[in-house]
């Protein structure tokens, strides 16, 4: 897999995966509604190369009234995806969204893998959304959360999977990292930067 960075920008030729799939497909339809969205998490792993499964790719979704909300649901389901959740636009509005917890998509012949759809909600979802890359694959091209951000993220969840994802991103790219910004990340997560360091292999330079 070639990797390419134009600013925030990164060109990626590679074989697609069914994940990779699932989310231009998806990406698609909200980029029709001028929807500001962002994914998260597992996935930002994923789309540079990581291997492993997971039932969902995670979406932050900057939140919009219901009126808006009904027109994408609408356009979801005519272009082919289904809510786990309900079949109600108002009900997963109202009783889900609003009241933050998330709600999945998938598509019509699957139940996995899935998108996990939920309002960004705080200030780190915010910054999630605000620094972001643009990655463009074959067939198109779908928005990331910054590497620090998510590098960090995953320290914050602690799980062996999520510091293995960490580690990864982390190798992967740390001639590019913004060390200041990741540092900053850390600090608003209060993960102790020797932990950090410990954990990621990172030999810090200050």
């Amino acid at each position: 897999m070639e990797i390419e960075f134009k600013g925030r920008d990164v060109y990626l030729d590679k074989e697609l995966t069914l994940y990779d799939k699932l989310a231009l497909n998806f990406s698609d339809v909200l980029k029709k509604h001028d929807v500001n969205h962002v994914y998260v998490s597992g996935y930002v792993a994923l789309i540079f190369g990581r291997s492993r499964i997971s039932e969902d790719i995670d979406m932050l979704v900057e939140q919009m009234p219901i009126g808006e909300f009904q027109a994408l649901w609408s356009s979801l389901y005519s272009s082919g995806f289904y809510c786990h959740n309900t079949k109600d636009c108002y009900t997963a509005y109202q009783e889900y969204l609003d009241k933050k917890i998330a709600i999945r998509f998938s598509e019509n012949d699957r139940v996995i893998p899935n998108v996990e759809f939920k309002w960004a909600s705080n200030e780190q979802h915010e910054r999630a959304l605000a620094n972001n890359l643009e990655v463009h694959i074959p067939g198109g091209s779908i928005v990331v959360s910054s590497l620090e951000i998510q590098i960090a993220f995953k320290l914050f969840l602690g799980s062996d999977k999520d510091i293995e994802d960490a580690r990864y991103l982390f190798e992967l790219f740390k001639e590019r990292l913004n060390q200041k910004a990741l540092i900053d990340e850390l600090a608003y997560l209060e993960i102790p930067l020797e932990t950090a360091k410990e954990k990621l292999g990172w030999q810090h330079e200050p």
